[in-house]
């Protein structure tokens, strides 16, 4: 390998082309576009537009030319993910996976282990690991701030859509296509920063509603109840019809709380750790506690800037070995509490996370 990474990418849909154009841009230092595959007759005219790499109408015909790139960046539907990330890696090729990693778990966990094994560089698209909010929150708890978490509040409906988006692809919404819907869709980037924040549950419990809002066989909304070994619970809802907007994160501790609504986050601190004045105080409520609160605002909704890091993390691991922020390995925790979900409303039982 040359001192650029020479990139292929597959799947030259919506997000196979932003990706594309930021790496002609030259805004992912130390990566080159050598080819891509353009299956449609519009993906191959946008192509051929741009110019400056190799089209190929198939990824057998890409993976033909294996001489001509040394990552692969995949964003095709989410079951064409497992086989195609272990073709690149029986080549030797490093990968960058948009999410979700696959559809069963199985095929996420061999995806992760052969990478490792053949010591490649495979990453996930899980930007919002790079948003600001989410990681000023991890810095708080991470400090102890709020003290013991006790209890993890989530409602998501921020991705409002339409029967024009549902029916934008064949396989878009479809359990054919997408293996599920607002879960395994949308979900996974919050899901993926629920276990980056909170680490995994013991148990959870589902609702997922088929076609609430929709005529087709996966969900639109969904709400999932977690338990924690050490006592903390959760609760996270999603739904991709609601007109109203929500997405808003509470986290209540012994020492505090925060909520993270939209661009805005209130931090509220206690005078007390609140597991010392239940046992310590004579009085019967909150008299004798006091609040200290600050109120930060943040920016939310680049993802962009946030796609370009992670390209360049991407880039920069390959070269010089830096530390993926989001690694292969780590997405199989969002896609075992969707799972986990799917199984729960399906048997209407509790589901141990460990027997999955």
């Amino acid at each position: 390998m040359g001192k650029d990474v020479k990139i292929a990418i597959i799947g030259t849909g919506n997000m196979g082309r932003k990706y594309a154009q930021m790496i002609l841009n030259g805004e992912i230092e130390g990566s080159r576009l050598t080819c891509a595959v353009c299956r449609s007759e519009d993906a191959y005219n946008w192509g051929m537009n741009l110019g400056g790499f190799a089209i190929y109408r198939s990824e057998e015909e890409l993976f033909s030319h294996r001489e001509e790139f040394d990552a692969l960046i995949i964003t095709t539907p989410h079951k064409l993910h497992p086989s195609q990330a272990l073709k690149a890696f029986e080549l030797n090729k490093h990968v960058m996976c948009d999410k979700p990693a696959a559809v069963e778990l199985k095929d996420a966990k061999m995806m992760a282990e052969t990478a490792n094994k053949k010591g490649l560089v495979y990453g996930l698209m899980f930007h919002h690991r790079l948003r600001e909010d989410y990681n000023e929150l991890k810095k708080i708890i991470d400090e102890g701030r709020i003290g013991k978490i006790f209890r993890i509040q989530a409602t998501n409906t921020r991705y409002f859509r339409t029967s024009a988006y549902h029916n934008s692809s064949s396989w878009r919404s479809t359990l054919a296509g997408e293996g599920g819907g607002a879960l395994i869709n949308q979900g996974q980037h919050f899901l993926d920063i629920w276990q980056w924040l909170f680490g995994m549950p013991e148990k959870i419990q589902s609702l997922v509603m088929t076609g609430k809002y929709n005529n087709f066989d996966v969900e639109d909304e969904a709400t999932i109840l977690m338990k924690y070994a050490d006592g903390k619970t959760g609760c996270f809802i999603i739904s991709t019809a609601e007109g109203m907007y929500e997405d808003r994160l509470v986290v209540s501790g012994s020492k505090g709380f925060v909520e993270l609504n939209g661009n805005e986050m209130k931090i509220t601190e206690f005078s007390e750790d609140t597991d010392e004045y239940r046992k310590n105080h004579s009085c019967n409520s909150r008299e004798e506690l006091t609040e200290r609160r600050e109120v930060k605002h943040f920016k939310v909704g680049a993802d962009r800037e946030l796609y370009v890091k992670m390209l360049q993390n991407f880039a920069n691991a390959i070269i010089y070995k830096e530390k993926l922020i989001a690694p292969g390995d780590e997405g199989i925790y969002s896609l075992m509490l969707t799972k986990g979900s799917y199984l729960s409303e399906k048997t209407e039982k509790r589901i141990d996370i460990k027997d999955l």
